[in-house]
């Protein structure tokens, strides 16, 4: 992450921050969690265990995406111990513009927290039954205990994920409106405004040097692979 703590003196200039892969992830992410909500809402569980099978394959392959992808889409370059996330938000606090390339270090936590309910959401999801029709796939493999504590975790972390979203989709507002950046553009053209100075030390540095295409295939038909195998092994 690079920050410009100064607002004077600076030229800005489009700079390579998300690779396809990341956008499409994110916009993938979006529809399954959409489509996950508006099923459960009317009843449709089929529907609702396949929008969930979607989100596992995601969030698999942002995993993956962590460790192996762009250097922006990767865990080890933007996740930060509290020090820096307490600096980063005392910087914020005034109405600072950040211009991370990537993920700041507050972001990453809603990185984080995201996936892991996403993940955790998507897995309990497996084991559950509505008693009458359906079953999810790894429900006779397990024990009544074990299957009424997913069906608990599920609903719990049901509501969790709705006020994370709830919280992004704020922070992203805030962000346009009060430190002038616009972070859903970055997410639609891959491409963020930023001092043109922090452009160069990006791409000296390596950060908006984007992975293989290839390497983003082989990471997506794993991740493919994972729910699939789920679907059709059980």
């Amino acid at each position: 992450m690079t920050e410009v703590k100064s607002m004077q003196d600076r030229e800005m200039a489009d700079v390579p921050v998300w690779d396809i892969w990341i956008r499409l992830f994110h916009w993938g992410l979006l529809t399954a969690v959409s489509a996950s909500y508006a099923t459960d809402q009317i009843g449709d569980l089929d529907s609702h265990y396949i929008a969930g099978l979607v989100i596992l394959g995601l969030v698999v392959f942002r995993l993956l995406w962590g460790l192996v992808g762009s250097p922006t889409a990767r865990f080890g370059r933007f996740v930060r111990g509290p020090k820096a996330i307490i600096a980063y938000l005392r910087h914020a606090v005034g109405g600072h513009p950040s211009f991370s390339v990537g993920h700041n270090p507050a972001g990453a936590l809603m990185v984080l927290a995201l996936l892991l309910a996403l993940l955790a959401q998507s897995v309990s999801g497996l084991f559950n039954t509505d008693d009458v029709l359906f079953e999810g796939p790894l429900y006779d493999n397990a024990s009544g205990a074990v299957a009424d504590l997913m069906g608990d975790l599920h609903g719990v972390v049901g509501n969790l994920i709705l006020a994370l979203v709830g919280l992004h989709v704020v922070v992203i507002l805030l962000y346009r409106l009060l430190k002038g950046e616009n972070l859903l553009r970055a997410m639609i053209l891959g491409r963020a405004r930023l001092p043109q100075k922090v452009g160069v030390a990006a791409e000296t540095s390596g950060a908006t040097r984007f992975a293989s295409p290839l390497r983003g295939l082989a990471c997506a038909s794993f991740a493919a692979a994972v729910p699939l195998a789920i679907h059709w092994l059980n």
